[in-house]
């Protein structure tokens, strides 16, 4: 449904110049490797990279830099880059409140890179 009304979130960040495409693949290099805490930073510097005016000073309810789900796909769309895989999540499966926060953009990156294969068993 079209609406006459503007949305406040911004647009995602398209048309990037390639250098600052660059700096963010450089921010997410070993990102398979890290903890969440780490990974959250690190989206955190491709935010700055990509996003230099943006206010990172709002939080979200999980006390993380709160961001509108936008730019939580495209943050997404950089680990996936990062790491090979162009779809890392279903976002059809995804919680609204996962996708508004740089902690939840993290939590849902580290577990798609460190699922549980369907055939393992748990000790």
């Amino acid at each position: 449904m079209k609406t006459d009304i503007p949305s406040s979130a911004p647009p995602p960040p398209g048309d990037l110049p390639a250098t600052a495409v660059a700096r963010a693949a450089l921010i997410l290099r070993g990102v398979a490797e890290k903890a969440v805490e780490d990974l959250q930073e690190d989206l955190a510097r491709v935010m700055r990279t990509v996003h230099p005016g943006r206010d990172l000073a709002e939080l979200a309810a999980d006390g993380s830099p709160k961001i509108p789900s936008i730019i939580g796909v495209f943050l997404l769309s950089q680990v996936g880059a990062a790491v090979g895989r162009p779809k890392l999540v279903d976002l059809t499966k995804v919680r609204r409140e996962d996708m508004r926060s740089l902690g939840g953009i993290a939590r849902l990156a580290h577990r798609a890179l460190h699922a549980v294969p369907a055939g393992s068993l748990a000790s």
